[in-house]
């Protein structure tokens, strides 16, 4: 969602071992996005979308991550195969601010 880049391809980049279920963390996110070449900034809580700055991946209720771009106002939740919406009914917990390495400094 965030890089492009196909599931599988992400998904091969993180080692869940036998597990059948896929859960990811922050520290495993944080690695995948890094070896692809893009910033992020500090994990941060979130109490409502209103806290969210920039372009980040959030960790929502219902424990899953979705793309946010606050500047836009627009959601991209992987969840949704309609795609991207200009609202959401999902409760943001914490996120994580992310730039892509065309963005870059």
């Amino acid at each position: 969602m965030v890089t492009g880049k196909p599931y599988d391809q992400i998904a091969g980049m993180i080692d869940w071992g036998v597990q059948t279920n896929h859960y990811t963390t922050w520290k495993e996110l944080r690695g995948v996005l890094t070896a692809l070449g893009w910033q992020t900034g500090g994990l941060r809580k979130a109490e409502s979308w209103d806290d969210v700055c920039g372009v980040a991946v959030v960790h929502v209720e219902g424990d899953h991550f979705i793309l946010y771009d606050a500047d836009n106002c627009v959601f991209y939740d992987p969840g949704q195969p309609d795609g991207p919406d200009l609202h959401s009914h999902l409760v943001p917990m914490n996120y994580l601010a992310v730039q892509s390495p065309e963005n870059g400094a």
